[in-house]
């Protein structure tokens, strides 16, 4: 209950701030944020401990070194908090797709007509594909269980291999353009490219590496599927996919249209209209009840959990805000400075940067972060939109071979294999996959 009252406290404090210039409210948020660390650290994983520990001990040196007042440190903290706000938010539109049965009807498609495994491969890829984007990491053990049962005939090693394989590459392709995913919010705000005009250019490019997912799934038609025949009504899944993609359109319309009105960035408009509508939606469709009864319980048991991204977010975010402050960020933009007029070296590097960091336990919110600071001062010679492309396949590849991200990591303990071998396994489809944003970005720069 500690941790619920004092993260609401955080995110409150930071939501009001947003639309008034009191100085004293900003201060309380900052405070409120220095003590969230602080109290949420001995719950916080070791890897997550490690890495704060690391970027509050040399932001602390650095504020030393430039003199910077104490008195001022609770300023530092607050710009990372509209991450911590989304976080807080988010088991709300995950409640509602499960209070409106749309993971349910969706997961029919891995139990009926299929007849050989490179079928499943297909399904398993376009099951994550269409829920991944509300239901968010709960699709992973979801669509995990059912194909573990599709596939019990099958060896250990070949089940875990199609399983990561097929998941993780369909969760990858629906969080590329999602104005959910924070990745993408997050490149929208560095570069100042409207996500209007980045969506169709993330949409071309998911729909060319979803039919390369599906065709690489061919390897797989010469091993036949096990699968219980069970009779399902197919007009009715259909028409869930029709009410989710209805959701998804109206949703990206309110945030298009309310960030145009509001004084706000887009990811911080993306953290307020996810509660109002979650609670219309499951109102349209008949399922406020389930959704108050399940939403608040679900909501519950994820903000008292949230201490790991607490200590490496707001820790962070204290790193970056007393580093700008310092002469230490001009040499980490010299790098980047270095290949200001190579744009193929310079895509090529932040690539090459979020698969490498991510081998070593960063997360990619922080590699972002960090190459975002970096990339600031380059952004009047290269193309926002595809600076903007490059910072979002880059940062998605680790979804794919991340050992210490989430999505590898849970996948790893729900199959009982190793992380590294996980991400080996789809090193080549993350390498592909961000190599595709680098080409396309290099499009935006110079054709179009």
């Amino acid at each position: 209950m500690m941790y619920i009252l004092l993260y609401s406290v955080l995110t409150g404090s930071y939501a009001v701030s947003l639309f008034t210039e009191a100085v004293w409210l900003s201060y309380l948020t900052g405070l409120t944020a220095a003590v969230s660390v602080i109290v949420s650290f001995p719950k916080a994983g070791r890897l997550y401990k490690g890495t704060a520990a690391v970027f509050l001990a040399t932001a602390l040196a650095a504020a030393w070194a430039e003199g910077l007042p104490v008195r001022a440190f609770p300023h530092y903290m607050t710009s990372m908090v509209m991450l911590i706000m989304v976080f807080y938010v988010l088991p709300f539109m995950n409640s509602v797709i499960v209070v409106g049965r749309y993971d349910q009807k969706v997961n029919k498609l891995l139990k009926t007509n299929i007849s050989h495994l490179g079928q499943l491969y297909r399904r398993a890829a376009g099951v994550s594909f269409l829920i991944g984007t509300f239901l968010n990491i709960g699709t992973l053990p979801l669509v995990i269980h059912v194909l573990r049962r599709n596939l019990r005939e099958q060896s250990a090693k070949l089940s875990a291999r199609f399983i990561s394989s097929a998941m993780l590459r369909g969760y990858a392709l629906c969080l590329v353009w999602s104005p959910m995913e924070l990745l993408v919010a997050i490149s929208v705000d560095i570069t100042g490219a409207g996500y209007l005009k980045l969506l169709p250019l993330l949409l071309l490019f998911a729909g060319v590496f979803l039919l390369i997912t599906l065709v690489s799934g061919r390897k797989y038609r010469h091993i036949k599927a096990s699968l219980e025949a069970r009779p399902v009504n197919m007009s009715k899944v259909y028409r869930k996919i029709a009410g989710l993609s209805f959701f998804l359109i109206l949703f990206i319309a309110s945030v298009v249209l309310l960030q145009r009105v509001l004084p706000v960035s887009f990811l911080e408009t993306v953290a307020l209209v996810i509660v109002p509508f979650s609670f219309g939606w499951a109102l349209a469709i008949g399922r406020i009840r389930s959704f108050l009864v399940y939403g608040l319980k679900n909501w519950k048991q994820r903000t008292a959990s949230m201490q790991n991204y607490m200590v490496l977010f707001l820790s962070v975010g204290f790193f970056i805000s007393v580093l700008e402050e310092t002469v230490w960020m001009d040499w980490l933009q010299y790098p980047f400075l270095f290949l200001e007029n190579s744009p193929v070296l310079l895509f090529v590097s932040i690539q090459v940067m979020f698969l490498a960091l991510a081998m070593i336990g960063f997360h990619p919110i922080v590699t972002i972060t960090l190459a975002g600071e970096m990339l600031q001062p380059l952004l009047g010679n290269i193309a926002p939109a595809g600076a903007a492309v490059v910072l979002i396949t880059s940062g998605l590849s680790t979804v794919m071979a991340g050992p210490f991200n989430i999505t590898v990591s849970l996948t790893g303990m729900l199959l009982q294999q190793n992380p590294y071998r996980i991400s080996l396994w789809n090193l080549p489809a993350a390498l592909l996959f961000s190599s595709g944003g680098t080409v396309l970005a290099l499009l935006i720069q110079y054709v179009f």
